[in-house]
């Protein structure tokens, strides 16, 4: 483990793994570059082949970042268990290894909570290339009616898909505001530390969709509030062309969104939230193969010679490596679920203060 502590820094990233490692060492590098001092980081790697962690581990020796290493792979709600545990700042900042960064972000995510008292602050989440120009999303709801959502009955309690406010249009072209939102993505967002003993860690029953939109529901379940600072700008970087889904991505990008791991999420998020009768799910559950469609299918056979650019050939490619994609990911889901460990601090590298930090998170939860 490398460490460093800046004693006056006021907020600890923590950086986790969404659904790949190949952009790990930009991301940490452009914070580097760009992010006014003095803040902590740590980077807490799930399972990265040791090519990658070897660049990773190295990256934050050279800035002084704190790595934190896992043989296993890590679902994002619980490496950001583990990164909370290990935070001492009045804030944490989460933000996702593949999310580019602009000068300003963390100061002004800061000064946002700071100015308003919120719990939680997100930055304008941008998206594709050129960097920082097209927006992913600019705040959203959950609901369209709140107060039905909590305190109506299970028939008038109803998601909404309006959680990407102004995704596709470009930066330029919209007015922003500071400004109260139901939803915050957690490409990056900034978190209150001492709201989590009352707020809870996140939940890890829930690997990985809709992660987001259970935390915020949380906070404003408990009182809390979330809001969006567009002065404060990221980009995150989408699978695609400009930015693949690498060979080294594949295994753990098949775990991330592998349908048996996104219909355990979404079962435990219609039940936690009594949304048995909400038909948003049976629409969602119709989606949960179109990353492995998007992310690898399509990407393996465009490297086909002179016919993988063929719409038609990309179609029938896909329709026959789906299968065989769904059976690995539900392989590996299998095996992650042997080999899950609770979060807390790496085994092998015990610090005792972040021991007992967890001890008070998870009885504080």
């Amino acid at each position: 483990m490398t460490e460093a502590t800046t004693t006056k820094a006021k907020a600890t990233i923590v950086m986790t793994a969404r659904d790949r490692f190949s952009m790990a060492v930009r991301a940490l590098n452009e914070i580097a570059k760009v992010t006014t001092k003095p803040y902590d980081l740590i980077y807490v790697d799930g399972g990265s082949p040791k090519s990658v962690a070897d660049d990773i581990r190295a990256t934050c020796e050279t800035h002084g970042f704190r790595y934190l290493r896992y043989d296993h792979y890590l679902a994002p709600c619980q490496a950001r268990n583990i990164g909370h545990s290990l935070s001492a700042t009045p804030y944490v900042v989460y933000c996702e290894n593949d999310v580019l960064v602009t000068e300003g972000w963390l100061a002004n995510l800061v000064a946002c909570a700071e100015e308003t008292g919120a719990e939680v602050v997100q930055p304008l989440i941008c998206q594709g290339t050129p960097l920082h120009t097209e927006i992913h999303q600019a705040g959203g709801n959950f609901t369209d009616d709140m107060d039905a959502f909590f305190n109506g009955t299970e028939d008038q309690r109803r998601l909404s898909d309006s959680h990407l406010w102004h995704q596709g249009e470009q930066v330029g072209d919209v007015e922003l505001v500071r400004t109260e939102t139901q939803v915050t993505e957690v490409h990056c967002f900034l978190v209150r530390r001492d709201s989590f003993e009352w707020l809870g860690e996140f939940d890890e029953n829930m690997p990985c969709s809709k992660d987001h939109v259970d935390f915020s529901v949380n906070v404003w379940s408990k009182g809390g509030r979330i809001m969006l600072e567009p002065s404060s700008i990221v980009t995150f970087c989408v699978p695609s062309r400009v930015h693949p889904v690498e060979p080294v991505d594949r295994a753990f990008f098949l775990l991330r969104w592998s349908p048996k791991w996104q219909r355990q999420s979404l079962n435990h998020f219609q039940k936690k939230w009594k949304l048995e009768n909400d038909p948003y799910f049976d629409r969602y559950l119709k989606l949960t193969g179109w990353r492995y469609r998007e992310g690898v299918a399509k990407p393996l056979i465009r490297k086909i010679p002179f016919i993988g650019h063929s719409y038609k050939v990309q179609q029938a490619g896909s329709f026959l490596l789906m299968p065989l994609l769904k059976f690995i990911g539900a392989r590996l889901s299998d095996q992650q679920a042997q080999d899950y460990r609770p979060s807390g601090p790496a085994p092998t590298q015990p610090t005792s203060d972040a021991s007992d930090r967890k001890t008070a998170s998870s009885a504080a939860a």
